[in-house]
């Protein structure tokens, strides 16, 4: 923990940005590989999107600093935009809309 402890709190948030990042590219490159990341692959990937956008807000736009109001609103409107994006790309997936 004594490591940890050299590093501010803006430095922590970047190295978890950059860990979040590789984990999302790879994790797209083996869609692009030829395999179908499905419909659990893109709920996997808006979660990343998700904590990386929170992480942001908290840290980088100091929503920590804000009330409780504000960061609920902020946190809310990246699971709303996610859940949608979600839930389109399932619709999609499954046939419910799109070319038939």
């Amino acid at each position: 923990m004594t490591f940890l402890k050299k590093f501010d709190r803006l430095t922590l948030s970047w190295l978890v940005l950059i860990g979040l990042t590789l984990v999302t590219l790879l994790f797209a490159r083996h869609g692009d590989a030829g395999g179908n990341v499905g419909i659990a692959g893109a709920a996997l990937l808006l979660a990343l999107a998700v904590t990386k956008g929170r992480e942001i807000l908290l840290h980088y736009l100091e929503l920590d600093q804000a009330g409780p109001g504000w960061r609920l609103a902020m946190t809310g409107w990246l699971v709303l935009l996610c859940g949608v994006i979600l839930l389109v790309t399932a619709a999609g997936a499954l046939g419910w809309i799109g070319p038939h």
